[in-house]
């Protein structure tokens, strides 16, 4: 019996996206190779990820919901600050703690990664009829759109709930 995607259980959303990417993704191979001409890793793009969306970050910001010690990431970020990644400098709030910032080549870094995945998943969704991309761009930015809607939602919960705890 052939399976009717076309009706698809809105609760095997994830599944669909996790085969979609493992079709798409790292087809042209562009994103892996600009890691390993930077010589960076996996978790090392991911910490620095993490770093920019933070903007500056001490070392315990940057270990909180991270499954990896503050030994393991103190000694990642070691080796992201002599690579010429990461800097780190004196939090202007507290002189006692460093502050963690991306240099302007880590960033750059990030946006041609972020550029160079777009083109790797353009590679593998070519073969998709252009009306059917057309659609599933459509639906994606629906989605990215309700997400950040949420995410913009807990932020602003926790800045109440931190204004209140402060009162």
């Amino acid at each position: 019996m052939l399976y009717d995607r076309s009706m698809a259980d809105p609760d095997q959303a994830g599944d669909a996206l996790r085969r979609l990417v493992d079709l798409a993704s790292h087809s042209a191979g562009l994103a892996l190779a600009l890691m390993n001409d930077a010589s960076v890793t996996l978790p090392q793009v991911l910490l620095m990820s993490r770093v920019d969306q933070f903007g500056s970050a001490s070392l315990s910001d940057l270990a909180e919901g991270l499954s990896a010690s503050t030994a393991a990431l103190s000694q990642m970020i070691e080796r992201l600050v002599r690579q010429g990644l990461l800097h780190r400098a004196e939090d202007v709030t507290d002189r006692r703690r460093k502050a963690i910032g991306l240099t302007p080549r880590a960033r750059a870094l990030l946006r041609n990664l972020e550029a160079a995945r777009s083109r790797d998943y353009d590679v593998g969704l070519a073969v998709v009829a252009h009306e059917l991309r057309a659609q599933l761009a459509t639906v994606l930015e629906q989605v990215v759109a309700e997400i950040e809607r949420a995410h913009a939602g807990d932020w602003r919960r926790g800045a109440l709930a931190t204004k209140e705890i402060a009162r």
